[in-house]
């Protein structure tokens, strides 16, 4: 089983949760950046990967070549001869992803649980065995995700 799918706009890294007095939460720009890969993967993905299946995933973030570059900067990042050493970072990227397919909880008080809000692409991102983070230059700015069951190979 094989799943891909495109988030568009610009690539977003996941920042730092932010501490206060009455918790921990996530800024805004994270959790709705969130919440767009949740939704594009779910529409894209009409299942749930199962609990004990190892999984490989493939993360190529398109970076907007910048419009006061020359045209030959131009044709040498869309060559890949450049490639963009700018934030958010890689790491940042694949966080933001991963959390992103995992499923939507909160706790509830009176239950004194975790209640699944939104359905995730698997269950928890521990499942994922193998990963690769790519930053690419294109015309078009974009992250494409490719996830498959890891082999072992």
């Amino acid at each position: 089983m094989r799943v891909e799918f495109t988030i568009e706009g610009p690539p977003v890294g996941k920042a730092r949760p932010r501490v206060t007095r009455t918790g921990t939460f996530n800024p805004p720009k994270s959790d709705q950046y969130e919440k767009l890969v949740r939704y594009t993967a779910i529409n894209s993905f009409n299942g749930c990967f199962e609990l004990d299946v190892p999984l490989d995933v493939k993360i190529v973030a398109y970076f907007e070549i910048p419009k006061s570059w020359s045209k030959k900067r131009k044709t040498r990042c869309l060559a890949n001869q450049e490639l963009p050493i700018k934030t958010p970072d890689a790491d940042n990227i694949a966080k933001i992803i991963l959390d992103g397919m995992n499923p939507d909880k909160k706790r509830n008080k009176q239950l004194k649980k975790m209640v699944e809000l939104m359905r995730g692409i698997y269950r928890d991102d521990r499942q994922v065995t193998k990963l690769a983070v790519v930053k690419r230059y294109a015309e078009r700015p974009r992250v494409e995700v490719r996830i498959k069951r890891d082999m072992g190979d």
